[in-house]
């Protein structure tokens, strides 16, 4: 991914005598400002998503607790620009790797009716940032059928840098036609996403 920077210009910082040198002087302090607040990043960015580096989870509602589940095995990239609040993101995730609270949960998950792995061992994620970098739209392949699915970022911050970025949603898994255990699992499944730039794991 190649970043193109903006043509440099020239300016020249002595002309005696001259009223503009103190508006210079200025503009040169104003501009050394705002790089010194400018996020640690060359703009756009790439980064390999994996499992160390990005948490996504998903949270069903099941009688009387919440179910979530987390995938230990994904592959993408996220491509972004912190000051020009852009971003794409192309993730696809390894159905079976959902790790899930017991075996009686996994079984009634991975079931024909649901999420059926020999069947669709995949799901994928392709996004870009809109709204000035606070929705993430775009299409999730699950069960073999792609949809439009959108969510809110959240950029975290830590000591004025930008050190993550999360984003959630949910969807109504009927469209994607998860239709089983419609008598003790809620219509809509909750997606959470925590990916981490700074090299820790996200928690």
């Amino acid at each position: 991914m190649s970043a193109t920077r903006p043509y440099g210009t020239t300016i020249p910082t002595t002309i005696k005598g001259h009223p503009m040198n103190h508006a210079i002087r200025l503009a040169t302090a104003a501009s050394l400002a705002l790089v010194s607040i400018s996020p640690a990043f060359a703009s756009p960015e790439t980064l390999q998503l994996t499992p160390g580096n990005m948490l996504a989870q998903t949270h069903s509602s099941a009688m009387l607790f919440t179910v979530t589940g987390t995938y230990r095995q994904l592959a993408g990239t996220l491509t972004f620009d912190p000051v020009a609040k852009t971003c794409a993101v192309d993730v696809t995730f390894q159905t079976r790797s959902l790790a899930l609270p017991n075996a009686i949960v996994r079984g009634q998950v991975m079931a024909k009716d649901f999420l059926d792995p020999q069947k669709y061992p995949t799901s994928r994620y392709v996004g870009t940032c809109a709204d000035n970098g606070t929705m993430m739209i775009g299409n999730l392949t699950n069960h073999g059928q792609t949809h439009p699915f959108d969510m809110k970022i959240t950029y975290v911050m830590k000591d004025g840098k930008l050190i993550g970025i999360d984003t959630e949603g949910a969807f109504n898994r009927y469209h994607w036609g998860l239709n089983g255990e419609s008598m003790t699992v809620g219509k809509m499944i909750r997606v959470t996403n925590k990916i981490s730039l700074d090299g820790k794991p996200p928690t």
